[in-house]
């Protein structure tokens, strides 16, 4: 994947590049980190097989390698993640894939951007997928 195809998918994802607003929630005791593993590796092969059919066309793996995605997004749900991608993603025929295609491929992204899987599959419904908060992983000493 080029550069001006990378800075693109970063623009996209991240609202013509400026930074997405903080999640607000009044009860932060049933939000889950994606530190504690959010998706299954099941789920994440279902997403490479979607992702390899769909988005590497347009995407290379090592971009979601890079830490930038996920610190673009901390501090906010999975869901608005999700969303963002649901209704912009293919860029040629956005929203195309069902929820459980979009789910998987995040999952899938998810693992490449080195988050932990864990025991249950990444929901596809809004109302857990805001339960979950997007963590960066804290800096090593």
């Amino acid at each position: 994947m080029n550069r001006a195809a990378f800075i693109l998918l970063v623009s996209v994802c991240c609202a013509a590049g400026a930074r997405p607003a903080r999640a607000q929630s009044t009860d932060t005791s049933a939000m889950k980190s994606i530190l504690d593993g959010a998706y299954t590796t099941a789920q994440a092969r279902r997403g490479e097989a979607v992702f390899n059919g769909v988005c590497g066309d347009c995407h290379a793996l090592a971009q979601f390698r890079q830490p930038s995605l996920i610190h673009a997004w901390d501090g906010r749900t999975v869901r608005d993640l999700f969303e963002s991608i649901r209704t912009q993603m293919p860029l040629d025929d956005p929203g195309v894939l069902r929820r459980e295609q979009y789910a998987d491929v995040l999952a899938y992204v998810f693992e490449l951007s080195g988050l932990p899987p864990g025991d249950t599959a990444l929901p596809t419904d809004d109302a857990a997928l805001r339960r979950i908060r997007i963590e960066r992983k804290a800096a090593a000493p």
